[in-house]
């Protein structure tokens, strides 16, 4: 017993222990790069796993279609009593007649082959949907990925920027108290300063929508996450009749289009081949005690498709195979549309990145230590500083948000183009 009561409370200790450091766990900040994050999103994302549901339809389509017959066979009884009510006494008894018959209906028109083959087209067409859906998904990953960046470089910038106008008032105070400068110039210092911090409190808070916007595609919820990775300049030259080349042969959106035209043409085929009526065969067995024998033999039916000839159908089947081909037409054009729109923008932030050359955030740093130094040996004025300095964080931010459209314009091309 004593042992037993020792086994107990090593395992109240340990859950005790578990629930203490479970959440120390769960609160640890994940470094994360770009391919780190796409994979998880492809794990976790529920949308993407909806859409994987739908997989499972389409394979019961086909399941269905490969069926050896559509029908069931059909088995049939029946028991009747017998009795006679005129002639001699001794035949008015009763007597029980039973029989049965088992019928079976088959298609003839070549059915089955064109409802495999609608099925299967089917089971392709949103295999390629899924695809195209983790397409969409790894870009909109990336495109937060980079915003989140820039993001972090403004909040890295404006934290610069708190730590200059805040030396910039520690260096007027200074100047104040040996008579340099008047009064005012330190309350404007002071202003700029508080100015800065807002600036930096906004930078914050736009990092953190973004973030919760990524754990909603991740479905993490009070995981730390941190991003690791740099805007890059880097990127192949290419050109749009090659981008739309790779999109015509790598996007399963228009692979999709495809297959849905196939599904609607083997629907009308089928249509067609339906309006041949099926035929059901089968084989009857009568016992009749009364005349003391049995009938047994076959019997054929086929409906006469005087009315209904599936004119409704067929005119439904025309018009969603009408409506597959314009859709696919229209994917298309619209496709060479994005590329070359893509590829306009991309042209066009490539040419904004190409004013600033590489080593211009070094010397923005350096001019703007140049100009600190110079305040405070008083070479210049409180706003002389000021207005330099702001200069220099408007120049910082549009290097910053150059770079980024860039990037955005690289990703927007390989997702438009269908490369991974």
């Amino acid at each position: 017993m004593a042992v037993l009561r020792l086994i107990n409370i090593f395992f109240v200790y340990q859950g005790v222990l578990f629930l203490v450091v479970a959440p120390t766990f769960g609160a640890e900040t994940m470094r994360l790069n770009l391919e780190q994050l796409v994979q998880i999103a492809l794990e976790r994302n529920l949308e993407l796993k909806a859409k994987r549901e739908e997989l499972g339809i389409a394979e019961g389509k086909v399941i269905r279609a490969n069926l050896f017959l559509q029908h069931n066979p059909e088995l049939e009884g029946e028991a009747g009593n017998f009795k006679v009510t005129r002639g001699e006494p001794e035949f008015a008894r009763n007597q029980t007649n039973f029989g049965f018959s088992l019928s079976q209906e088959f298609e003839i028109g070549g059915q089955p082959g064109y409802r495999r083959e609608a099925a299967q087209r089917n089971l392709e067409k949103v295999k390629l949907e899924i695809g195209d859906f983790e397409r969409t998904l790894r870009f909109r990953i990336t495109e937060l990925f980079l915003k989140l960046l820039n993001s972090q470089a403004k909040i890295k910038q404006a934290e610069q920027i708190v730590d200059l106008r805040q030396r910039l008032y520690d260096a007027s105070k200074t100047r104040l108290a040996v008579g340099d400068i008047p009064e005012v110039q330190v309350t404007i210092a002071e202003f700029d300063l508080n100015r800065a911090r807002s600036d930096l409190i906004g930078s914050q808070r736009e990092y953190e929508e973004l973030l919760s916007r990524l754990r909603t595609d991740l479905v993490l919820e009070n995981n730390g996450i941190e991003i690791v990775g740099d805007l890059s300049r880097a990127a192949p030259p290419v050109s749009p009749d090659e981008l739309l080349k790779t999109a015509l042969e790598r996007r399963p959106d228009l692979a999709a289009f495809d297959r849905e035209r196939r599904v609607t043409e083997a629907e009308e085929l089928l249509t067609r081949a339906e309006r041949i009526p099926n035929i059901k065969v089968g084989a009857f067995y009568d016992r009749e005690k009364q005349e003391g024998g049995y009938i047994a033999g076959g019997r054929i039916s086929i409906p006469l498709p005087l009315f209904d000839r599936k004119q409704a159908e067929l005119r439904e089947a025309l018009a969603r195979k009408s409506i597959a081909n314009l859709n696919y037409v229209n994917r298309r054009q619209t496709l060479e549309k994005e590329i070359r729109a893509a590829y306009a923008r991309f042209k066009l932030s490539e040419r904004e990145l190409a004013l600033y050359p590489e080593g211009t955030l070094k010397k923005f740093d350096e001019n703007l230590q140049l100009n600190q130094r110079a305040y405070q040996e008083g070479q210049i004025d409180l706003s002389e500083a000021i207005l330099f300095q702001n200069q220099v964080v408007e120049a910082r931010q549009k290097l910053i948000d150059a770079l980024t459209n860039y990037n955005l314009a690289v990703a927007e091309l390989k997702f438009q183009a269908g490369v991974e």
